[in-house]
């Protein structure tokens, strides 16, 4: 039995916070760990010490094992907590702590170092009698014998890292012919993000769901589960939405997959949290994909069923004490799902993206709701991390109830100022087939037409007039003459007052005039409408369109304005009324699709090129982006060099056109 006062988390972001949180609950002090990029972030301002590790890349800061165990040193921390990702599944780190006399809140290194490698977890597994996937999981590596093995586990193949997680390293191959620049880009992307190239190939079994149970160990040989979540709505092989109970699921196969996922944890001898995940096919058969030796992101889906808290049952482990339950006395009440808020773009292949977050507003108390967040207002966000912003959770008495209260969340919750999925997640959530439990792992891919967003001219219309008259009152306002005089006033017929402000791609010409105290007549885009100023301050307008009052939350930044109102969200930005004209440019170009660092030039000056073949891989936020030729021709110029940091539309490539 060991006493910790106090814990370093060797993490980031909404994971520190929450593991700090349980920490300053239990009374235990809390020292986090920041590079460069993170000296004034949330997590480092929560806890009680900060260490700094290093410059902003992960590999130079949080995934240096000797400064961390240093960082705990220094500080007089007896206990690590990794969080997810980075060295929390590193057998090397958790080797580390226990030299250094520092307990590591996880398992043992053996079991990561064991279940680190898919192949082994495979052998394993498969000798405790537990179902797995049809693949190869052999030692040789080489393209030849991974080429060889595929024919006989027959296609569609899913090529995974062996060492990784998260969807990194993980490739779907339909046809031959994509076989082996699937298995070099899993490759690298695989050695890129694991320092391990390793790989395994399974059957792809399709239509498949994906369920995961939460495992506990004790030191004193007890292990229980807490149940299933259901993690089927991927993108990118990565999971964006978690339920529990699963609508899969009767009570029979819960109890069968239940029952194996423990038996997988007694075969490896496993301690402290863990998941056990499976691959559920339509026929009811499951098999065993591998186990995280971690805390997951989604651990507070089975801590709102379970009303358990997994970071102090951890914490508790790793200091040496017994599990304060048995198998019979965990009970699962209500249902719990969680979204996943990330910084990227649906509508352009979820592609990451970058900037500053002028508005954070997350929904305001409500029982049963629940938000995980590592960011606030001002916060940066970079290309060096996980884009995962925060996480929303609602728990309910049954589905229905816990998907209304999660939509209701969603739709209050404010960001503004970087590109994310919320409308995406709410589309989603509110999706016939969603709603009544039909799906698998290939949903989003199947309905995304449905899900990516649609053209609102409705949306629009309220946006432009909201931001035109926005800016009509803070004029006023500022007036110290007269302030209750609209703005551009005449006592003569004059124009009306006009702006024009852009919406996504489209361009609007908002005029106005008052019709009466604080009401408007505006136009835009062909549709004039009766719009009521019913209150403003700095920061929101209450306005009254049709007879419909709504409150739009307003933030500013330079000449872009970010609206919010339970409507929907819209950035407007506020054009000159005469822009220059730009000359077209000379030269066909690649361009960035996402910001990022180059991670390999694969093409030269004077090099043909023809329609897709690949100029440029860039890397961001842990994903990997293959910039392809647009059109045939010669390369002119190359513009970039390797590790130089792009942003999105930024040159890469210039192609000649070959001539005709």
């Amino acid at each position: 039995m060991r006493s910790f006062s106090k814990v370093l988390v060797a993490n980031r972001g909404e994971i520190a916070l929450r593991v700090m949180r349980t920490c300053r609950e239990m009374g235990i002090s809390t020292v986090a760990v920041y590079s460069d990029a993170d000296s004034r972030s949330p997590h480092t301002r929560f806890a009680d010490e900060a260490v700094h590790i290093g410059p902003s890349p992960s590999k130079e800061s949080y995934l240096q094992i000797e400064k961390i165990v240093d960082a705990a040193r220094r500080t007089g921390a007896q206990a690590i907590h990794p969080g997810y990702g980075f060295l929390s599944e590193n057998a090397a780190f958790a080797s580390a702590c226990e030299a250094a006399g520092i307990a590591f809140i996880g398992p043992s290194a053996d079991s990561i170092r064991e279940m680190g490698s898919k192949s082994v977890a495979r052998r394993i597994v498969a000798g405790a009698g537990v179902p797995i996937v049809p693949g190869y999981n052999g030692d040789d590596q080489s393209f030849e014998s991974l080429r060889t093995q595929a024919p006989g586990i027959g296609l569609p193949l899913l090529i995974k890292a062996s060492a990784g997680g998260g969807g990194k390293g993980m490739r779907i191959v339909r046809e031959g012919s994509a076989l082996t620049e699937s298995l070099e880009s899993a490759r690298r992307e695989a050695d890129h993000a694991f320092g391990d190239g390793s790989l395994l190939i399974e059957k792809y079994i399709e239509d498949a769901r994906h369920v995961e149970f939460q495992i506990l160990g004790d030191h004193h040989g007890n292990l229980i589960h807490l149940f299933e979540r259901e993690c089927s709505i991927q993108r990118r092989h990565q999971k964006i939405v978690e339920e529990s109970p699963s609508p899969a699921l009767t009570p029979e196969l819960r109890s069968r997959m239940g029952e194996a996922a423990v038996a997988v944890g007694r075969a490896i001898g496993y301690t402290n949290a863990g998941t056990v995940e499976f691959i559920l096919a339509p026929s009811g058969e499951f098999y065993f994909i591998e186990v995280n030796t971690r805390l997951q992101v989604e651990h507070p889906v089975t801590e709102m069923i379970t009303g358990l808290d997994l970071v102090k049952l951890q914490i508790e482990i790793a200091a040496g004490r017994p599990l304060p339950l048995a198998q019979e006395d965990v009970k699962s009440r209500g249902h719990a799902i969680e979204v996943r808020l990330y910084a990227e773009d649906p509508d352009n292949d979820f592609l990451p993206s970058t900037g500053i977050i002028h508005d954070w507003m997350p929904p305001a108390a409500i029982p049963g709701l629940r938000i995980d967040a590592g960011v606030e207002a001002k916060t940066e966000i970079g290309i060096h991390y996980d884009p995962l912003l925060a996480k929303v959770i609602a728990l309910g008495a049954d589905r229905e109830t816990a998907l209304r209260k999660l939509t209701y969340g969603m739709k209050s919750l404010s960001i503004q100022g970087i590109q994310t999925n919320r409308d995406f997640l709410i589309r989603l959530l509110e999706h016939t087939e969603f709603r009544e439990g039909r799906y698998d792992t290939g949903f989003i891919t199947g309905h995304l037409d449905e899900l990516i967003a649609q053209k609102d001219a409705a949306l629009d219309l309220a946006c432009a007039a909201a931001a035109a008259l926005y800016l009509q009152e803070a004029r006023r306002a500022r007036a110290e003459i007269l302030p209750h005089i609209p703005a551009g006033y005449r006592n003569n017929p004059y124009r009306e007052p006009l702006v024009k402000l852009q919406i996504g791609a489209n361009t609007f010409d908002v005029s106005y005039s008052g019709t009466g105290d604080d009401t408007y007549a505006v136009s835009c885009g062909g549709e004039r409408i009766q719009v009521q100023v019913v209150s403003w301050e700095p920061g929101g307008l209450r306005l009254s369109i049709g007879g419909v009052q709504r409150l739009f939350r307003v933030t500013e930044a330079g000449e872009t304005m970010f609206l919010h109102s339970s409507a929907g969200s819209r950035t407007v930005k506020r054009l000159p009324r005469y822009p220059q004209q730009n000359a077209a440019s000379d030269h066909e170009t690649a361009n960035a699709s996402m910001p990022g660092q180059v991670l390999k030039i694969l093409v030269s000056v004077g090099d043909e090129v023809s329609i897709g073949d690949a100029l440029i891989i860039l890397e961001a936020m842990k994903m990997e982006q293959t910039i392809r030729a647009a059109m045939a021709g010669t390369v002119e110029a190359v513009l970039v060099k390797m590790g130089e940091v792009v942003s999105p539309g930024d040159v890469l490539v210039e192609i000649a056109a070959h001539q005709k």
